[in-house]
């Protein structure tokens, strides 16, 4: 069959699509700043609602932990589900839940409402990261994987930083002192709200991917679909079980930096306004390392950049307690948490990577849902155990411990086999194959 010609000088027809269908990366990071936008702004929000309920520390710690119940119960099976059926349906059932568990927080309060829309809140927000990140793992070429990774993380930090911003400036002065407890949390209503609007924005933006995939629809499909035995496949890959216990401790030291550092200033008189102040600052941290990332493996292995950086979280959460003795503790915390964002901030995004790389592509989503997992239940029982010790041993033990655990985690990972960054490999076999790129460009859009 031959082409159509076309008159010298003038332009091919062009396809008539919709301007939804590119970019569809575009799109998925859209959803994936709501995602992390809600749950930075809810969660330390259901804090608050916590101790005005009369919570302690490890009623907070329940509370917290329930964010990981569901989600860990759900996590294989999902990933598994997302490998079979796709990833954009799951992240319209996942906009859809997160929806409906804000609505939910609209109810009066109680710490069990509290415990039960943070259980659904995370197992919504389990649905969109397994099926976002599964996307990108599946979706975009070597070469590109790991800046898509850092990408998605980037816009995370972004979420990271404004949402608890926003829930410190709304709520206000709400328990600006030890001595009275609040019994209202200010405007809590209109922080539901706006993050029940942005859901919405969130679930089209997902629908918008179902219906107009764009390059999406020209992806391969795998040969081997996910089988019975592709758990213990996926944990026996080299380096998977490393990786998944990296993201664990520093995922779990994120979630109770989030949710001590409100009672933390509770209990010494620090504002809810300065508390999200100081989240924010870790966030902006972790948007300057993430920056600097891909150089940072390429000149010192994967390896070696997460022992560094946990190992410097570790020491900024073990300090943070003697803070409470200085007179005006507010800016040798604001250092702190400038150490800790640059210390937490590369874990995840080089964990993502770290499972993609090592993983064939029909197993991808039951990888990342493992991994997840692995996130999930640290976020369950960790949570739990510190505020066990917290109400026990005081609250310097919420910090202490998971500085304990990256320590632990970084002494690991120092014993897995050493390997060469992949975006080296990938860079250099795409400069002696150039019709390589060309072809990633296409499936890019």
């Amino acid at each position: 069959m031959t082409e159509p010609q076309t008159v010298v000088g003038t332009r091919p027809p062009r396809r008539r699509t919709s301007r939804l269908s590119s970019p569809w990366f575009l799109r998925l990071m859209v959803v994936t700043f709501v995602a992390q936008f809600i749950s930075s702004a809810i969660r330390p929000l259901i804090t608050y609602e916590s101790l005005a309920a009369g919570a302690g520390a490890m009623q907070v710690g329940f509370i917290t932990a329930a964010f990981a119940v569901l989600a860990l119960v759900a996590a294989i099976p999902l990933g598994k589900a997302v490998d079979r059926r796709g990833e954009t349906g799951f992240l319209v059932l996942g906009g859809i839940l997160v929806c409906a568990t804000l609505l939910s927080l609209l109810a009066p309060s109680s710490l069990l409402l509290l415990g039960v829309c943070s259980a659904f809140l995370g197992l919504g927000h389990l649905v969109l990261v397994i099926a976002s990140q599964t996307l990108i793992a599946k979706g975009s070429q070597p070469e590109r994987r790991e800046t898509r990774f850092a990408t998605l993380t980037t816009v995370n930090a972004v979420a990271q930083i404004v949402a608890p911003a926003m829930t410190g400036l709304l709520v206000g002065d709400v328990a600006s002192s030890h001595d009275e407890l609040a019994t209202h949390v200010p405007n809590s209503h209109l922080v539901v709200t706006i993050a029940a609007g942005m859901a919405v924005i969130a679930t089209l933006s997902a629908i918008s991917l179902r219906r107009w995939p764009g390059a999406l629809a020209r992806r391969s499909v795998p040969d081997a679909p996910p089988g019975r035995g592709s758990f213990a496949a996926v944990l026996r890959l080299p380096a998977v079980p490393a990786a998944i216990l990296a993201s664990l401790t520093v995922l779990t030291s994120i979630d109770l930096l989030g949710a001590y550092l409100p009672v933390y200033g509770q209990q010494h008189g620090i504002s809810a306004r300065t508390v999200g102040l100081l989240l924010a600052t870790e966030g902006v941290a972790a948007i300057v390392v993430r920056i600097w990332m891909l150089r940072l493996i390429t000149r010192f292995s994967r390896r070696r950049v997460l022992v560094g950086t946990m190992t410097l979280a570790a020491i900024s959460l073990a300090g943070l307690p003697f803070l409470s003795l200085l007179d005006t503790p507010e800016p040798a915390l604001f250092a702190v948490m400038v150490l800790a964002g640059l210390g937490l901030g590369i874990g995840q995004p080089a964990t993502m990577a770290w499972v993609a790389a090592q993983t064939p592509v029909h197993l991808r989503g039951t990888a990342v849902s493992i991994r997840l997992s692995g996130n999930r239940l640290g976020q369950i029982v960790v949570p739990i155990s510190v505020g066990a010790l917290a109400g026990g041993l005081g609250l310097a033990a919420a910090f202490w411990c998971p500085a304990v655990l990256l320590l632990v985690s970084a002494g690991l990972i120092l014993r897995t086999p050493r390997d060469r960054p992949s975006i080296v490999r990938t860079r250099r076999a795409s400069r002696r194959l150039p019709h390589l790129k060309a072809k990633e460009g296409k499936l890019s859009d």
